[in-house]
């Protein structure tokens, strides 16, 4: 029951995003002037801002808010927040409906549906002289946000990929902090740690982004999806990623899925919050809630084996800031926007909400008067040092990752074996991406 409602929410979600691509094709007249700026806001200026996020990135975005509008009094910025539940469906349902707010982040996952194959926000290179494009590293916006010449939203932070650990459960099962993680020896570990304590895990819930691609990537030195719509592995490749993750699940290294899958984050975990689970593989944006109920996090470089052809580490821009494509007012939504992720002022506001911010002159600022968790700022740094070659667009498809991470499911339940799902997820994928436009 749960797989069917999965799939119809997907199927719904497919329609909507059909009826908001063929509605942009058709265009009018009256929102192709407004995209390119051709309205003029005259007197008072209504701007709706929407993002998810924590209690604490609520409470710092409205007071940057406020303090804008303090400071542009002709500008009221409608603020609409919630958590990340539903967040993708809500946003794709108002794009489809034509009430989508002027700006929100977007998830990175969904820019190749929003975004690019959408065309539903603005190619922000029109709004240059209103966005302060210039403090920001040209070659990190060129490489994360921009789309076939198009740049699809600016970064509010930087995010990379690390290994967050538990210093105390890392202290208690003898694991040394400065470990060089690979696949092996994390098997070796997990596997000691299991042995020792029936209750505790190395690890948690692994899926697509945070595990099997970064491994298989690793073992290819491929996009996961290459842009002509072939696959980027073989099955043999995809076979021995999904035989490695049920050892870790046979072996006790990884928390069973039966309990893992109760929580939507680990945050939620009643293992992790106490103290049961070691190490969680997140983006640097997550470090901060985290710690929320484990205080003593540390971080090192993600798994990566001597032989990777790719390391696999995931970098990307956290959540980037789209301006919407039909917005009445562009230049203000742009100067807006510019100021939010530009502004020493706005940057002394939200400080790691994001993660690290992207404009370095205002990061170390952060970091000299400490401002912003050194965690953080150490996972961005260690990432850094190591990215992989960004995911294309394709590789991000929502729908095409909830099809594997649902014969990830299935290899963990042991309904299905490893070699059967990487040949069944191989002819899935396939028939899906011919139908992709």
């Amino acid at each position: 029951m749960k797989h069917t409602m999965k799939w119809i929410q997907m199927v719904c979600i497919c329609s909507l995003l059909f009826v908001v691509f063929t509605g942009c094709s058709t265009g009018g007249g009256g929102t192709a002037s407004q995209a390119d700026g051709g309205v003029k806001p005259a007197g008072k200026v209504s701007l709706r801002f929407a993002w998810w996020g924590s209690e604490g990135r609520h409470k710092a975005i409205l007071e940057a808010i406020s303090l804008y509008m303090s400071k542009n009094p002709n500008v009221t910025i409608e603020a609409e927040y919630g958590g990340f539940d539903g967040y993708y469906q809500k946003l794709v349902t108002q794009f489809a409906g034509g009430t989508a707010p002027d700006l929100t982040p977007l998830s990175f996952d969904w820019i190749d549906e929003i975004a690019v194959k959408g065309d539903l926000v603005m190619d922000l290179n029109t709004q240059k002289d209103n966005l302060n494009l210039s403090a920001f590293n040209s070659d990190f916006l060129n490489k994360y946000v921009v789309f076939n010449n198009k740049m699809v939203g600016l970064p509010m932070g930087i995010n990379g990929m690390v290994t967050a650990y538990n210093k105390e459960f890392f202290k208690k099962f003898n694991i040394p902090e400065d470990t060089k993680w690979d696949w092996d020896n994390l098997h070796e570990f997990g596997k000691k740690v299991h042995q020792q304590d029936a209750n505790a895990y190395l690890l948690s819930m692994l899926d697509v982004r945070g595990f099997l691609q970064p491994y298989v990537k690793q073992k290819t030195g491929k996009q996961w999806i290459n842009t002509d719509k072939t696959l980027g592995f073989d099955q043999a490749t995809l076979a021995e990623a999904l035989a490695y993750y049920k050892k870790l699940l046979d072996d006790g290294v990884l928390q069973p899925v039966a309990e893992s899958s109760l929580y939507p984050e680990i945050t939620q975990n009643i293992t992790w919050q106490k103290g049961n689970i070691g190490i969680a593989f997140g983006l640097s944006s997550t470090i901060t809630k985290l710690k929320s109920f484990i205080p003593q996090i540390d971080v090192s470089m993600y798994p990566v084996p001597q032989n990777a052809k790719d390391s696999g580490v995931l970098v990307n821009p956290s959540n980037p800031l789209a301006i919407n494509k039909s917005s009445k007012f562009p230049e203000e939504a742009a100067k807006f926007a510019g100021w939010l992720l530009t502004d020493p002022e706005a940057a002394l506001i939200l400080r790691d909400t994001y993660s690290i911010p992207a404009v370095e002159k205002n990061s170390q600022a952060l970091v000299e008067k400490q401002l912003v968790d050194p965690t953080v700022a150490k996972a961005v740094k260690i990432a850094l040092e190591k990215p992989g070659e960004p995911l294309n667009g394709i590789s991000s498809n929502q729908e095409l990752i909830k099809l594997v991470e649902d014969y990830m499911q299935q290899v963990a339940f042991g309904r299905t074996t490893p070699d059967a799902a990487a040949q069944e997820i191989i002819k899935r994928l396939n028939d899906k991406l011919k139908a992709i436009k």
